[in-house]
């Protein structure tokens, strides 16, 4: 995890993308903003990556504002207990995060 998270925050800080990751036991979810065209390459680059698979683009929309400018990609840690969950993933969760985005993030943080 460390090594994948070093890698993101190096390559996102140069291709000025930003986001989080979130990974609950079994899967990731990671939400990436930035420039369509660099987006556009990076998950070009993640399809042919052959430890990526099964991705799922769940949410894709242009936005005025970006949720987490500063965090070129934060790791999101979740509590061992599933019960507390909701309440961390929410605690730290950026506030300018689209509603429907905070929802999934939520709903997926809770899943074992």
């Amino acid at each position: 995890m460390a090594a994948i998270l070093a890698t993101a925050v190096r390559n996102n800080a140069t291709n000025g993308i930003t986001g989080f990751l979130l990974y609950n036991g079994r899967n990731f979810l990671q939400m990436i903003e930035g420039q369509q065209a660099e987006l556009i390459v990076l998950m070009n680059r993640l399809a042919r990556d052959r430890r990526h698979h099964g991705m799922v683009r769940l949410y894709d929309r242009p936005t005025q504002q970006r949720a987490c400018p500063e965090w070129a990609m934060e790791r999101l840690w979740l509590a061992d207990d599933p019960a507390e969950r909701r309440d961390a993933v929410e605690a730290i969760l950026p506030g300018a995060l689209e509603p429907e985005i905070r929802q999934m993030v939520v709903n997926f943080s809770r899943l074992n």
